[in-house]
């Protein structure tokens, strides 16, 4: 029970470190924004997206170029500009940060849920804020996954639109909604409440004050 306890105490600070991690990388991908602004060099010479590829033939020199859309989806186009590159590493950052932005406060809430609940102060285990916690961190999973399904949904559009050539008109943005991702978070929030509840009840019963 004890080494339980003291690897249940190591979460706390595991998870805000995960927080400042992700405001890290945030920062590091804006910085790579800008840098990928700035960047003036031939189109060959140019780094590609992690989902893009160079097909080059016996002698090395590059035929084509391949873009990948996930789900198995690949496509081929024969030239490729130094604007579509920097667009799609644009597209690409942007989802990366989207998902950041919803995991940073999760971790950051999960880490001060976990900090009450390993305490040994009935109080703090028992607060009014643990729940809160539960509930902020089931909002920030059913808001950040809505918007990065959005960004994701549009950056599959936009490469769409970019690099398959002949008919761009054809192609329609479709938004849609992610119903797992909606059951998900609620369900968190749910459990939020009912651990309010709880912990109502034992507060009232046990005459436990509340504590931050």
């Amino acid at each position: 029970m004890g080494k339980k306890f003291v690897l249940l105490k190591l979460l706390p600070p595991v998870f805000g470190v995960l927080f400042y991690a992700a405001i890290f990388f945030i920062v590091l991908s804006l910085i790579l924004l800008v840098m990928v602004l700035l960047v003036n060099v031939d189109t060959d010479q140019m780094l590609l997206a992690p989902f893009m590829g160079k097909i080059t033939d016996e002698a090395g020199e590059i035929t084509a170029y391949s873009v990948s859309f996930g789900n198995g989806i690949k496509i081929i186009t024969d030239t490729v500009e130094l604007s579509e590159i920097k667009s799609a590493i644009y597209a690409g950052i942007f989802v990366f940060i989207c998902a950041l932005l919803t995991a940073a406060p999760i971790f950051k809430l999960f880490s001060l849920f976990l900090g009450n609940i390993t305490s040994k102060e009935t109080a703090k285990i028992t607060a009014e804020k643990n729940p809160k916690y539960i509930i902020y961190m089931g909002l920030c999973f059913f808001a950040g996954n809505i918007l990065t399904k959005f960004v994701a949904r549009f950056y599959n559009y936009y490469l769409a639109v970019k690099f398959i050539k002949g008919a761009p008109q054809e192609i329609k943005l479709s938004l849609g909604f992610d119903i797992l991702s909606g059951i998900g978070g609620l369900a968190i929030i749910l459990i939020g409440f009912m651990l309010g509840y709880i912990f109502d009840c034992i507060r009232e019963k046990g005459g436990t004050p509340n504590a931050g």
